[in-house]
């Protein structure tokens, strides 16, 4: 799991293609100076709130949408 600092965001700085869509849907969608932004895994970013609240978007190759998942396996969560 790997936090994204402000200059990761502002220049789009993932590392594939579908975390690339997941974090663009993000700074469309939200505020991004008001949440912190970490890389779960080739498709998965989890996002934490200035309320501490947690969710994890996720690039659909099916569907090309980037899906919200409130039930994500945290285990798969891994340190890098």
């Amino acid at each position: 799991m790997k936090l994204l600092n402000k200059n990761n965001i502002i220049k789009n700085q993932v590392n594939t293609i579908e975390q690339y869509k997941v974090l663009n849907y993000l700074k469309d969608t939200f505020n991004t100076d008001a949440i912190a932004i970490y890389l779960i895994d080739r498709y998965t970013i989890k996002v934490i709130d200035t309320n501490n609240d947690i969710g994890y978007f996720k690039y659909n190759s099916k569907t090309k949408n980037v899906d919200f998942i409130d039930n994500y396996n945290k285990s798969k969560e891994t340190e890098r």
